[in-house]
């Protein structure tokens, strides 16, 4: 839908425009509407009363404008630009009026397509019609073998003379219809009334664009301002935050990398290194490697099971490849240098560690305290203490021995934090592990395994060879049990798109080791 109206605004791709966007009120996050939006369809009229369009040909940009193109990757030119001049450039458009039907159906939605187009056909036929007989949207209504959704009949007794625009939600059927005039009296009820005004107060309706970008072939760093203008069409970050987002666009990785996993066989495994949440349960060995990206600020965390057999534990990082050029790290400012430093739940007291089993008491245990800076380490100096290294830790002795999570901190000197959250894997992820869980205690029948509804699968940008992370042998199944895999972690998607990791903390839920991470948008100067 969103490449069909992108080709009457002479646009190419898939990315909804912002008049795709304002047709059916969404978000404008895209990734987000694709995940929670399964149809789109709407009928209407669109009168087209004349049309201007440019005859200058070819377009030439002013210099003025091709000065502005940053000849490097700088984020600070580079906002500065698209806030300016923006994306495109209006060379025509369509004069005169539109009234429309549009309508959004869920994945929760259990209508057939075929049906919400039929009914969508009788509504346009009621709404644009000056018969207001009873429509055989209401005629099937009365008929009780065929069931019509009430969002429909919402809508034909609605009043919009007071309104330019209307929307009724329905979440039982998972439908929404949005009725929408533009140009003419809008406030006029009948469509053939307000037909008759649109001569009189027609607006623009339809925009041709060309790229800007399109027009700045062999300047230096217009490779750089595609770039950056793509990333702001796909992820509509807002104008305050497009600077640091883009700061945040650059390469991530996993340390430890893929290539640097060990795969042979470990031979000493002591049982100090181990965890065993039940009698005569499988041990689970746990990597104390330091994980650490080398002062680079760290965007995600992952719990992931190492060697040739899937049975160590260890903690990996998501960070990016180099510094923002907004950061100034401490040993780099004028003020005196703090070092990074490292901090684990082991430090707390006793009293403040809240050691959770996984499954028996009587077994190893969990630290679930938060780890973060402390906060005496920042004593007059400001700044904030970021996430850039991490580890696992086990103390005590077998079989009642404890795991704990440290952390590395460095010091940023020219921000403060803005807003902080919570994050955790996703809740698709928990509740298939929960019932992973069950199956491996109980057994089921086919027909009640075949009763669960199916996971709709997120929507996903990533081209990576493996974009999940590496491939895990399927024997390692018997330990995934006790281990919640899923990455936590946030990137562009994730508005305005610029988190980082403050501080995290070891979970247990359903019976399973799990992560709980601190994200923090910051603000420079």
């Amino acid at each position: 839908m969103s490449e069909l109206l992108n080709q009457k605004s002479a646009v190419q791709g898939k990315i909804p425009s912002g008049y795709f966007n304002a047709l059916f009120d969404m978000s404008g996050d895209w990734l987000r509407d694709a995940a929670d939006i399964k149809y789109l369809a709407f009928d209407g009229y669109f009168i087209s009363l004349y049309c201007l369009h440019l005859t200058a040909s070819p377009l030439v940009l002013q210099e003025e404008v091709k000065k502005s193109v940053p000849a490097q990757w700088d984020p600070a030119s580079l906002s500065r630009f698209i806030q300016t001049y923006g994306t495109h450039i209006v060379v025509g458009m369509a004069v005169g009026g539109q009234d429309v039907i549009c309508v959004k159906q869920k994945h929760s939605s259990k209508i057939p397509p075929g049906d919400v187009r039929r009914h969508l056909e009788d509504l346009g036929d009621f709404l644009f019609s000056d018969v207001r007989s009873p429509s055989s949207l209401q005629r099937k209504t009365a008929d009780s073998k065929h069931k019509v959704p009430e969002v429909f009949n919402r809508v034909m007794q609605s009043n919009t003379t007071q309104f330019t625009s209307i929307s009724e939600t329905s979440s039982k059927d998972g439908l929404t219809i949005i009725c929408s005039k533009r140009g003419g009296d809008v406030f006029k009820h009948s469509h053939s009334n307000w037909l008759q005004t649109v001569p009189s107060n027609p607006e623009a309706i339809i925009f041709k664009f060309v790229p800007i970008s399109s027009l700045l072939t062999g300047i230096p760093g217009s490779g750089y301002l595609s770039h950056a203008i793509n990333l702001y069409l796909r992820y509509k970050p807002s104008p305050e935050d497009l600077q640091y987002f883009l700061e945040f666009q650059i390469p991530r990785q996993w340390a430890p990398m893929f290539c640097e996993l060990p795969l042979r066989h470990q031979r000493r495994k002591t049982s100090s290194l181990s965890l065993q949440f039940c009698c005569l349960g499988p041990k689970l060995h746990i990597s104390s490697t330091e994980v650490v990206s080398e002062q680079k600020p760290v965007v995600g965390l992952r719990l992931y099971l190492e060697g040739k057999k899937s049975d160590r534990l260890a903690l990996h990082i998501n960070h990016l490849s180099s510094l923002p050029n907004k950061m100034i790290l401490s040993s780099d400012a004028s003020t005196p240098s703090i070092q990074s430093m490292w901090r684990g739940s082991d430090e707390n007291e006793s009293s403040n560690q809240f050691l959770e089993p996984v499954r028996w008491k009587r077994f190893s245990n969990v630290c679930t305290a938060v780890v973060k800076h402390d906060p005496n380490w920042l004593n007059d100096c400001g700044g904030v203490y970021i996430v850039t290294g991490a580890q696992l830790i086990i103390r005590g002795s077998w079989p009642r021995n404890v795991l704990h999570l440290r952390l590395l901190f460095t010091h940023i000197t020219n921000c403060t934090i803005r807003k902080s959250e919570w994050g955790a894997a996703p809740e698709a992820s928990r509740k298939s592990s929960f019932f992973t869980n069950l199956s491996t205690t109980f057994s089921f029948t086919q027909h009640s395994i075949a009763a669960a509804p199916p996971k709709q699968a997120p929507t996903a940008l990533n081209s990576g060879i493996y974009p999940n992370g590496p491939p895990v042998p399927v024997r390692s199944s018997k330990l995934l049990k006790y281990v919640e895999t899923a990455e936590v972690l946030r990137g562009p998607h994730d508005a305005p798109g610029h988190w980082l990791v403050t501080a995290a903390k070891l979970v247990t839920e359903g019976g399973k080791i799990g992560l709980q991470v601190k994200f923090a948008l910051l603000d420079y100067w």
